[in-house]
């Protein structure tokens, strides 16, 4: 009986997760994603474009010799924010383009923590996520 019992195979982890990875995201929608990543991307850049160019005006507003103290205090304090938001928007960019690295390699849509497929819906919510909701945790 057990030298039938070994004719019988059971899939391995691998294969398992090959026929899981075939069930995810279907080729079809990958089309799909890629738009929507390289939508967010070009946002995100548009906005960085613009945050660079308020930061450098109120850099030199905050360098101007001939207005009033409170006013290049402001200006200083308004650039100190403007850095802080193009920080933040970069890493949303670099975010974005690690998503459209996954989704070119096949890893889009699958957490790199336990491997385990990212619901669509998370998908949707943050298209650039890397960990699905359990592992975010």
């Amino acid at each position: 009986m057990s030298a039938d019992l070994a004719i019988i195979s059971t899939p391995t982890t691998a294969e398992r997760s090959l026929a899981a990875q075939a069930r995810h995201l279907h080729p079809c929608a990958l089309p799909r994603w890629r738009a929507l990543l390289e939508f967010h991307w070009q946002t995100r850049l548009e906005r960085i474009t613009g945050l660079s160019l308020a930061y450098h005006e109120a850099q030199e507003a905050a360098a101007d010799a001939s207005s009033r103290p409170d006013d290049r205090l402001a200006a200083r304090q308004l650039a100190s924010r403007l850095a802080h938001r193009t920080v933040a928007e970069r890493l949303s960019l670099a975010e974005t383009e690690a998503a459209l690295s996954r989704l070119a390699t096949g890893r889009f849509g699958w957490c790199e923590q336990c491997g385990s497929p990212i619901t669509t819906s998370r998908l949707f919510e943050m298209p650039a996520t890397r960990y699905c909701a359990v592992c975010d945790r």
